[in-house]
């Protein structure tokens, strides 16, 4: 039994049939007619070129539907649902057949149309996002990011496309993606999703800054212990200093007097000390002004005539509290001036403000002794410096934070001095 595997060998087997069969019915006519040789070569003559066009005429008709078919397929293939098939036939089988293609193309067309804008809007959401966002393809490949990205990778995340997730600093475990880094894993929480389109499945990673929650924490955790101390401190200064007090005025010795005096003194100055920790837990009043940089760190300045100050004003307008902000910028010179005096050679601030990503930076860097503990410089009472109190700084973070903005520390990458950044909104 003849094997037949394709539509073209069939109709191909088909006309060639045909063909002989009329020619094998035209030669016995002739025959029986008994006529001539010269007439049964002309009949061959006009009959088979008429059979093979004839038969090329059929064999195209036949399969030309097929290769519309094939060409519409290819085309929804790549997503391309422009291309319009027109029907070789409007009716019967094959009209349907490509009513039906055309029906279809459509219906894909308009779900294409809804993913792509789907897409326009959740790329566009990604972009606006101020948390880093990643996207990653089954291979965990990063595929899409966002300015908040590029601004943790400190460069354009376009640069490391298609890059491993391991490459960049995340590592995935039993509970989820992790930072590697320490630090930054402190400060951010990680969820991810999964999801599938028509290139396959894809994880979304988006980083959540915990780091004001964690603060927030433990600030009420420390207003906690000191609402604690200080009523039991106060409770006990204040019959201490008023005793002190009774006993200097009836005594005649002025050695005892002097004695009482201290006691008097020292009980004061506890006093305030934990009535300064009150502050810890102050909403500041702001009141946002267009303030000109260049003349506030002016008047700062003046106050610091043994520092150089180096500027580089690319951005020299702010909007903030000019007293809270003023009151942040002498607080950390104070601190830089205290790290160089602890240092040797000429002491050097260089101050730059900048803007970037619809934020105003200003950047203090000294040339000091640098910062000895990174992970204490914001914890109440923590101070290294003789006399220092150990609220100021965290209460320029506090500062900055209720403007919207951020406040970090961290020592220069050539080891000398240390670097104090101000983030503030555009506008805040």
């Amino acid at each position: 039994m003849l094997t037949v595997n394709s539509l073209e060998r069939l109709i191909g087997i088909f006309l060639l049939m045909v063909n002989l069969l009329i020619l094998g019915l035209s030669v016995a006519c002739l025959w029986l007619l008994h006529s001539s040789g010269l007439m049964l070569a002309t009949l061959l003559v006009l009959l088979l070129p008429a059979q093979l066009l004839v038969s090329l005429w059929l064999n195209k008709k036949l399969l030309c539907p097929y290769a519309r078919i094939l060409d519409a397929l290819e085309s929804m293939k790549v997503d391309d649902y422009s291309l319009q098939v027109r029907p070789v036939y409007c009716r019967g089988v094959v009209g349907r057949v490509f009513d039906e293609i055309g029906a279809f193309s459509a219906a894909l067309r308009q779900k294409k149309r809804l993913f792509d804008a789907k897409n326009l809007l959740v790329h566009s959401l990604i972009k606006q996002l101020d948390s880093p966002v990643l996207l990653l393809d089954e291979e965990r490949k990063l595929v899409h990011g966002n300015q908040a990205l590029s601004r943790w990778l400190g460069k354009d995340w376009r640069l490391v496309r298609l890059s491993k997730a391991k490459s960049l600093g995340l590592v995935q475990s039993a509970s989820g993606w992790l930072i590697a880094d320490k630090q930054q894993a402190r400060q951010f929480n990680i969820r991810s999703s999964f999801y599938k389109d028509e290139t396959g499945e894809h994880q979304l990673l988006i980083f959540t800054d915990i780091s004001h929650e964690l603060r927030e924490m433990q600030i009420h955790s420390w207003q906690q212990i000191v609402r604690v101390l200080s009523h039991e401190i106060k409770n006990s200064l204040t019959p201490i200093k008023s005793l002190a007090q009774t006993l200097a005025e009836f005594s005649t010795h002025q050695v005892q007097k002097d004695m009482l005096e201290v006691i008097n003194q020292r009980s004061q100055k506890l006093t305030e000390f934990v009535g300064r920790y009150s502050q810890l837990s102050r909403q500041y009043a702001i009141h946002p002004q267009h303030i000109d940089l260049a003349g506030m760190l002016g008047s700062v300045i003046a106050m610091y005539s043994d520092i150089t100050f180096k500027l580089q004003l690319d951005s020299t307008q702010v909007v903030a509290d000019p007293i809270l902000l003023e009151q942040v910028l002498i607080n950390l010179i104070t601190n830089a001036r205290q790290a160089i005096a602890e240092s040797t050679g000429e002491g050097v601030i260089k101050v730059h403000c900048h803007s970037a990503s619809n934020s105003v930076l200003i950047s203090l860097s000294d040339n000091g002794v640098g910062i000895q503990n990174l992970d204490n410089v914001f914890v109440p009472f923590y101070t290294t410096k003789q006399g220092g109190q150990g609220i100021g700084l965290l209460l320029s973070r506090q500062i900055i934070e209720q403007h919207g903005g951020q406040l970090t520390l961290e020592n220069n990458a050539d080891g000398v001095g240390a670097v104090a950044l101000i983030r503030l909104p555009v506008g805040c």
